[in-house]
Formats: C-alpha cells, sequence, structure tokens
C-alpha cells in the first residue's frame, strides 16, 4: 500500500509555522506575508512563455521570462514561477534580492510532443518602515499551446485561429482535463474530504484573483489568503514535499495542485499527487492578520 503524504500547515499571528516538518535552518529560504502596504505596487509583473527554436525532429525549445518592477526600492523582492505542462509540473524559478525594486529571470526549458504549457508566477516584496513589516503581492501567468506534428511544421500559439489550431487545443485540454479530474477526485476520496464544505480552485487559476476577491471573502482576507497559501506552498512545495520520515520528494512531475477553500473560511487544502503516484495533502489554518 502506498504510503501518504501529509504536510500540516498552522498559522501562528502573521507567519506560517511548519507544525511537523518546518527546520530553523531554512528560514532564509522562505516567503513571509506580512500585513499588504497598499501605496508600494508593481508596474510590472509579467511572465512570458516563448517558442524559440527546434533543436531536432524530436525536441523543441521554451524560453520563460519572468519579470516584476516595484514603484520603489523595498527590503527584499522574491519571485517564485512553476512551469506545467498537460497538468504536471515541468520546472520551477526563483530568485529573491535585497534592497530592491527589480526582478527579472528566465530559463530555457526543452520539450517534445505536442504539449499544454502554463506557468504561473508569485511576485513578492517585504517591506520595512521603522520596526513595521508589510507586504506587496502579485500573480501572473502566460500560457502557450505547442503542436510537435509530424504531419506539419512546429507551430505554437495562445488563442486558436485555424481549425487545425482548435482541434489541437481540443484534444489537449480533454487529454489534461480529463487526468486531472481523474487524480483529483481519487486524492479528494483517498482523503475523505467533504467536496461540499469547499470551493475548489486549481493553482493556475489563482491569477484571477490579483484584483477580484476569492469567492466569498472580501478583497481584504483574499489577499492575506493568498498571501498565506503561497507562503505555504514555497516552504511545503515549491523547496520540495517533505516526507514524515523526513525525506524530500522533488515536485518536479507532480500533478497541479487542486487548492480547496473552506467556506467557513478556517482552513485551505492543496492536494496533488508526486511523480510517483503518492498521494500529498497540506493543510492550512487561516487566521485574520491584523
Amino acid at each position: 500500500m502506498k504510503k501518504t503524504l501529509v504536510a500540516v500547515l498552522v498559522l501562528f499571528s502573521s507567519v506560517l509555522a511548519l507544525s511537523i516538518f518546518y527546520q530553523d535552518d531554512e528560514y532564509e529560504e522562505s516567503i513571509i506575508f506580512f500585513p499588504i502596504d497598499p501605496s508600494v505596487v508593481f508596474e510590472v509583473a509579467d511572465t512570458t512563455l516563448s517558442l524559440v527554436e527546434e533543436k531536432d525532429n524530436d525536441e523543441y525549445t521554451l524560453e520563460w521570462d519572468v519579470t516584476s518592477i516595484l514603484n520603489k526600492e523595498v527590503f527584499l523582492r522574491q519571485d517564485i514561477s512553476l512551469l506545467y505542462s498537460n497538468g504536471r509540473l515541468k520546472s520551477s524559478l526563483s530568485e529573491w534580492e535585497d534592497n530592491s525594486k527589480k526582478l527579472a529571470q528566465y530559463k530555457k526549458v526543452s520539450g517534445e510532443d505536442s504539449s499544454h504549457f502554463i506557468a504561473v508566477s508569485y511576485h513578492h516584496g517585504e517591506i520595512h518602515e521603522g520596526e513595521s513589516i508589510f507586504s506587496t503581492q502579485k500573480m501572473s501567468s502566460d500560457e502557450l499551446y505547442v503542436i510537435d506534428s509530424s504531419f506539419s511544421s512546429l507551430q505554437s500559439f495562445r488563442t486558436p485561429e485555424t481549425a487545425a489550431e482548435k482541434e489541437w487545443k481540443n484534444v489537449l485540454d480533454h487529454v489534461t482535463k480529463q487526468q486531472l479530474t481523474y487524480t483529483w477526485e481519487k486524492l479528494i476520496n483517498h482523503f475523505s474530504i467533504d467536496k461540499e464544505q469547499y470551493d475548489c480552485l486549481p493553482l493556475t487559476s489563482l491569477v484571477l484573483y490579483n484584483e477580484e476577491p476569492l469567492f466569498n471573502m472580501d478583497q481584504s482576507f483574499s489577499q492575506k489568503t493568498i498571501g498565506q497559501l503561497w507562503e505555504g506552498l514555497y516552504k511545503n512545495y515549491f523547496l520540495g514535499i517533505k516526507k514524515e520520515d523526513g525525506t524530500v520528494v522533488e515536485p518536479s512531475g507532480s500533478i497541479l495542485p487542486l487548492i480547496l477553500f473552506s467556506k467557513d473560511q478556517t482552513h485551505i487544502i492543496v492536494l496533488t499527487e508526486t511523480i510517483n503516484g503518492y498521494p500529498v495533502q497540506l493543510i492550512q489554518r487561516l487566521k485574520a492578520i491584523e
């Protein structure tokens, strides 16, 4: 029987502490959410995917660019980005810099076969004003369909225009949706979750709530929830999934996480499955940040 991976996230004040897996020597590798400072805003927050070259008949290369610029220099800038291919984690990007307002990073990623790529990024700034600490945040994303077929030349598109592109989009979307739906339902049943008590959202759709509030939350609590969620995802998913025995499972190849927001606004559940099929449940308790 496959062993279940379970990480539990508990929120104390403004800092998300990991009740069973967090180690003090990892503190420097963290995103910490503080109350939002509305005067510090992102002038640029952008994620872009581009098809740049074809290496041979079986492989091609994507360029993945992530850029963000604040309206002022802040104590700490951090950007992370996750790239999914047909619903599985393909690669990741991360950069941070002290006393800065701009971050820019890129990566070339090899691909093969026809794929639907989606990249989602979280841009964060930590602001120190005297003894007070604040945050600013924004998300960005991009998607690209790459068609690698023996019947036509290599091509890419974001929005299908021709009949052939529309057909390829439908095929790729159907296959990915079928796989994700099957896995998510299996995880929900495995962890005995009452789905009626939650509003569900794939991680890549979270970017839709930069300005709009999540479900029935007010805007302030929605922004706090998003910040706390990314804080937990960075520690428990981005940096590696930590098993109960202390070993780390790389997130690469894992299924796109499904985020379940409790309707009573007390907690979030993150569900995913590793490349080897291990079920993962991350539970984050929500508490208002004053």
